[in-house]
């Protein structure tokens, strides 16, 4: 009994850990293409908003920012005076998504001078709901070849970050996590 006990202890923390990484990543890049040789970058040229933000200079500087801060700490040298091995850019997409359900369901406790009382219910109705969906991509260009090597993307679900240190954290976090895969294995 002990030990099932520590068993079922065991998957349900694993299960929370698993839910609360929350931002998932996935990456595309050149098969057969040499990733040791890239040492230094730099911004792709941005001249008519061909990526990127429109109207945010807030958030744009938020990824900039971690984006250069995720590729020094992997070692790799920002030179925007000389010729870079690389060039980095991403775009930001968010779109309005729709989420239904068939089932919904709640439970309630309480207690009243009659005593202690308790009830489940479940709804069959439709239950829609409306929210913003964040697409993340973060492109590495080969300026040798002047062609996309490898691209990492996060796409998620963007909870409401009013808070500019809150939104600030998400975004570090989420360029972390897409960087993290860079340059690939």
């Amino acid at each position: 009994m002990k030990q099932t006990v520590r068993l079922i202890a065991v998957v349900f923390l694993i299960f929370t850990i698993t839910a609360c990484s929350g931002i998932q990543v996935s990456q595309d890049f050149e098969q057969g293409f040499d990733f040791s040789g890239l040492k230094t970058f730099a911004w792709k040229s941005n001249e008519n908003n061909e990526w990127g933000l429109t109207n945010n200079d807030l958030v744009d500087r938020r990824i900039r920012n971690a984006v250069v801060n995720t590729l020094k700490a992997k070692q790799f040298t920002q030179d925007d005076s000389g010729k870079p091995d690389f060039l980095i850019s991403y775009e930001l997409t968010v779109e309005q998504r729709i989420n239904s359900s068939n089932v919904s369901g709640g439970v309630s406790m309480g207690r009243s001078s009659h005593g202690r009382a308790g009830s489940i219910g479940i709804s069959t109705g439709s239950q829609i709901s409306a929210y913003d969906q964040g697409t993340l991509l973060i492109d590495v260009t080969d300026v040798a070849s002047d062609k996309l090597v490898w691209r990492g993307v996060s796409s998620q679900a963007l909870p409401d970050l009013s808070d500019p240190q809150r939104l600030t954290d998400r975004v570090n976090e989420t360029v972390e996590k897409i960087l993290s895969q860079f340059p690939p294995k």
